[in-house]
């Protein structure tokens, strides 16, 4: 089972900066480095051939300089972070449309806010997209009591099995559906949910980690504003590893 969903082009000269960038990404199962570029030639080169939805640009390069390589390229770019030493830099940076701009030395919880940031500029571009194609938004829309709500399913982080009923856990809070969850797991796209439990399933976007306990169990653990960890029930634990690659 392959769970990455977002593709990331790493363009960075330094060898460290370049192995610091990878060893957080690992931190994110939902993101994979598809292509690594040395020099600013060979990031037009890479950007011209293949498809990244996210890319980390120095801006001071061999050979093309990080903004020269953004002036040829144009506007079909990825989501944009930059990686830089230089705080002069910082205002030409959100001029060009970067999401976040990382100055270096940073720290493993600086990175994980600049991730943050990127994934929401990724959803805000999906949707952004599906409305340009005529597709409909990523949303889920249910019933709880005489109210019809609408989510969209990056703010819908897991569902919870309450008798014959489901509770959804969202960004906004809980709410309560008089589906079950097996019925809630055929509507929702397996591309962003996953059963992990009789009681459980969740987006596939916000796991973070993955814990095995004692007799072959495991835990996972969500990016959620609660820190949220679930257990997996055994039945399901091929699934929850497919989303480490496993």
């Amino acid at each position: 089972m392959n769970s990455v969903l977002y593709k990331v082009l790493v363009i960075e000269d330094e060898v460290p900066a370049r192995d610091l960038l990878r060893k957080f990404l690992e931190n994110w199962p939902q993101f994979e480095v598809g292509g690594i570029a040395r020099t600013g030639s060979q990031a037009i080169d890479l950007l011209k051939k293949e498809k990244f939805d996210l890319m980390f640009l120095d801006i001071n390069l061999p050979e093309k300089t990080g903004l020269q390589v953004l002036e040829e390229i144009g506007e079909s770019l990825p989501v944009l972070v930059f990686t830089t030493a230089y705080r002069e830099h910082t205002l030409k940076a959100f001029e060009v449309g970067a999401c976040d701009y990382l100055l270096k030395p940073y720290t493993k919880e600086r990175f994980s806010a600049c991730m943050e940031r990127a994934l929401h500029h990724l959803q805000l571009k999906s949707i952004s997209n599906s409305r340009a194609s005529g597709e409909p938004d990523p949303v889920f829309v249910f019933r709880d009591g005489g109210l019809i709500h609408r989510v969209l399913y990056a703010d819908l982080y897991y569902l919870t099995a309450n008798g014959k009923r489901s509770v959804l856990h969202t960004k906004d809070g809980d709410y309560e559906t008089a589906k079950l969850l097996g019925d809630l797991e055929k509507e929702l796209p397996k591309t962003d949910f996953l059963r992990i439990h009789r009681k459980h399933m969740v987006n596939r976007n916000l796991v973070s980690a993955a814990k095995s306990q004692a007799g072959g169990a495991y835990t996972i653990y969500l990016k959620d504003e609660d820190e949220t960890n679930l257990p997996v029930g055994r039945e399901f634990v091929e699934g929850v590893k497919g989303l480490f690659g496993k």
